[in-house]
């Protein structure tokens, strides 16, 4: 009986996906039936002698959706979970009903042409159903089920002649996918079973594991790699991530932040030994997610698994209560994230009342002087200006007010007022260091450190060696130099080689990124090329002064190897 139905007959059915291939491969443009008759032809492959790795082509079950389309270089190795982050990924881990859906990948519907696996239509095993054989199998490479090695995707045929199957669409979970339906065959599988005998896919398996090891003496190693099919997959095909959350305590204002931190373990059963990450919840809300990676060897002993599973964070958190819920994320099969703890907390602030602000920057100033910038505000008054006071060297030098206009902090805050500083101090040539404090006016008896900071004034040039490398007979220098006293200028800097003083270059080549640091104008940077013999060397450049007198100093310095 033929599977084939006169070409053009009135009422001829609409050709299936996989049937519309059964006769490309024929020869034939004749449309099929959708379940072809017992007995009906069937494409194996035959790949002879082919190599391992040799591609399966025109045969795929994508290839049948449409033309010009193959399962391979559609998703790469895109994670079965990583399609259902894409889209909303805390989204995702909320709703187990749409995660559950994205288990499955995209391609899950039965119009879409492929086969179920069969985990899915065989009580949750993933095995061959009865009255069905290995008949082929496929890869997907950098696998994110497999632990970035290949995921393998193994066909289970049914018996031709036995009548065991019938074409039908799943209807049950999101795998809802063809069952009997693709009539076609890999063939590195079952060699013993002709074509003859061979009838349509029933399901297919998934393995970490190549079917030629799994399966020795059933499969051969000719390969076919098909990366279209990647994200393809469904709940039962894993299981999902086990974990605890053991702690969560007010980190104390550690590194001067207020947070909470975390710790606990995660594992997945699929790929125990691989480090998974965490998302962490914090009042309902998304704050990230978290690699595990801290030693827990108790974990390991009583799971039998190696690696790292273990976290310890700490999220920042503003004072007061909060809920911290923990979701272990799946990287192997399973339907969804799960939660494994959620605490409630309370964050203190140890600095509650006292003032708050930063030193945005020091920079030297005209005519010897150094020009300090940064706001400050006192939660108790937060309208008030108040004072900063600010030490040079380990020496007071005063107290400023506040009140330049600082809308960036009034808007991060919430609260009036003028908060911004810019203070001028004449200073001698020299390295200076800097420290501010913001004068507390309410509760609290510390007034803190808002930053620190060193400069050095003007008198001395500034610059430095940012690039020093070597080519066959020359050496390359690059930087930036200039001198306070003439910010504007272009100055010149001296290049010694091994001790001995080669020439002075121009500085004269533009650097954004200098003038935007120290607020001055001008092309500061210098490109040297120096001929040079084979062999080490030391280079030593020095920038030269053409302000008020006082010395050249070492802008850098460094040895070099050059080839011969």
């Amino acid at each position: 009986m033929s599977i084939f139905s006169p070409s053009g007959a009135a009422g001829a059915p609409r050709a299936g996906l996989a049937e519309r291939l059964v006769n490309r491969l024929a020869g034939r443009r004749d449309r099929v039936d959708p379940a072809p008759a017992v007995g009906s032809p069937v494409a194996v492959l035959d790949r002879g002698g082919a190599e391992p790795d040799a591609e399966l082509t025109e045969i795929s079950e994508g290839d049948a959706r449409g033309s010009g389309r193959s399962r391979r270089g559609f998703f790469g190795g895109a994670a079965l979970v990583g399609a259902a982050m894409a889209v909303n990924p805390w989204g995702y881990l909320v709703r187990p009903a749409s995660a559950y859906d994205a288990v499955c990948g995209l391609d899950a519907e039965c119009a879409d042409g492929y086969s179920v696996f069969c985990c899915t239509i065989n009580g949750g095993s993933n095995s061959c159903p009865p009255n069905s054989f290995i008949g082929g199998w496929w890869k997907a490479d950098s696998s994110s089920f497999c632990g970035g090695a290949a995921r393998y995707y193994i066909d289970c045929n049914a018996f031709r002649g036995q009548n065991a199957w019938q074409c039908r669409c799943n209807d049950q979970g999101c795998d809802r996918r063809r069952v009997a339906c693709n009539q076609f065959r890999y063939g590195q599988c079952r060699l013993d079973i002709p074509a003859s005998q061979t009838g349509p896919v029933v399901c297919r398996m998934v393995s970490c594991t190549p079917p030629w090891q799994q399966y020795a003496g059933v499969c051969t190693s000719t390969s076919a790699t098909d990366n279209r099919t990647a994200t393809h997959s469904a709940p039962c095909n894993g299981r999902e991530p086990i974990g605890s959350f053991d702690t969560a305590v007010d980190s104390g204002g550690a590194g001067g932040r207020l947070g909470i931190r975390i710790t606990g373990w995660a594992l997945d059963q699929d790929l125990p030994e691989q480090e998974i990450q965490v998302a962490v919840y914090l009042d309902g809300a998304g704050v990230a997610w978290f690699p595990t990676g801290v030693a827990r060897p108790d974990v390991n002993a009583a799971f039998g698994v190696p690696g790292n599973h273990g976290f310890d964070i700490v999220v920042p958190a503003a004072a007061g209560g909060h809920t911290v819920t923990v979701f272990a994320i799946n990287v192997g099969g399973g339907a969804a994230n799960p939660v494994i703890g959620s605490r409630r907390v309370t964050v203190t602030d140890p600095n509650a009342g006292l003032p708050r602000g930063v030193l945005d920057s020091v920079s030297t100033g005209p005519g010897n002087t150094m020009v300090l910038q940064g706001w400050a505000f006192d939660p108790d008054a937060p309208g008030e200006a108040i004072q900063v006071a600010v030490y040079r060297n380990g020496q007071g030098e005063g107290w400023w007010p506040t009140g330049v206009p600082r809308p960036d902090v009034n808007a991060v805050f919430g609260i009036p007022g003028q908060h911004g500083f810019r203070i001028t101090i004449p200073v001698a040539s020299g390295d200076h260091a800097v420290d501010v404090f913001a004068i507390n006016v309410g509760g609290g008896s510390v007034n803190p450190v808002i930053g620190s900071g060193r400069v050095r004034d003007a008198g001395f040039p500034l610059g430095r060696l940012d690039g020093l490398s070597a080519t066959a007979g020359e050496v390359r220098l690059s930087g930036w130099a200039f001198d306070p006293d003439d910010p504007g200028a272009a100055i010149h800097v001296a290049v010694y080689r091994d001790g001995i003083g080669i020439a002075w270059f121009p500085t004269g080549l533009a650097r954004p990124d200098v003038n935007g640091v120290f607020g001055i104008p001008g092309d500061h940077g210098f490109d040297i090329r120096v001929p040079t013999s084979p062999g080490r060397h030391e280079f030593t450049v020095f920038a030269i002064n053409v302000g008020a007198p006082g010395p050249n100093p070492v802008v850098g310095s460094g040895s070099v190897q050059v080839p011969g």
